[in-house]
């Protein structure tokens, strides 16, 4: 997305930072009160937050399929997915250092953040390269990085897919 705001869009980095400012408060403001939900939702939370982030990213590549900035759709779009990856990520490192004994929890937690850094350094580097591919490795212009974009934001959309039924998948299994 960066890459498409600066080099297909032309913004400078004055003028980009703005955009993605809805996806990071609706993450932090997720992030800081999906615990105020009644216990019913915080449990179907995980894959409920990665269904709106998959249609958020899909969202995001229609707005901007035909190389414009995508105007307030745009905004709407990157609030979604910062709200949905909040209220599934958030959920889910809970719930994965719940099950540590307490005397674990200080190993625990610190492999835990470095599974999550590797995990975004993985993300931004396929996806990076997805992107940078479907523009043939060059500067994107706004119609190449357009193009380019839709076929990050599919695969996005795709991973986002993937993580409702991995979750579901633990959820039936700690069903039986």
């Amino acid at each position: 997305m960066p890459l498409k705001v600066r080099g297909g869009l032309g913004y400078s980095p004055l003028r980009a930072w703005p955009t993605f400012v809805p996806r990071a408060v609706a993450f932090g403001v997720v992030g800081l009160n999906w615990q105020r939900l009644p216990g019913r939702w915080q449990a179907v939370a995980v894959p409920g937050g990665f269904l709106p982030a998959a249609a958020s990213f899909a969202g995001t590549g229609l707005v901007l399929r035909e190389g414009t900035d995508g105007g307030p759709w745009l905004l709407v779009a990157l609030t979604a997915s910062g709200a949905g990856l909040s209220s599934a990520y958030s959920p889910l490192l809970t719930r994965t250092l719940a099950t540590v004994r307490r005397q674990d929890a200080a190993d625990a937690g610190g492999v835990l953040v470095t599974a999550a850094q590797l995990g975004l350094l993985t993300g931004v580097s396929v996806f990076g390269a997805v992107f940078l591919g479907a523009t043939d490795g060059t500067v994107p212009s706004a119609g190449t990085s357009a193009d380019a974009l839709w076929v990050t934001c599919v695969a996005l959309a795709g991973a986002a897919v993937c993580g409702v039924l991995m979750s579901l998948v633990r959820r039936v299994g700690n069903l039986r």
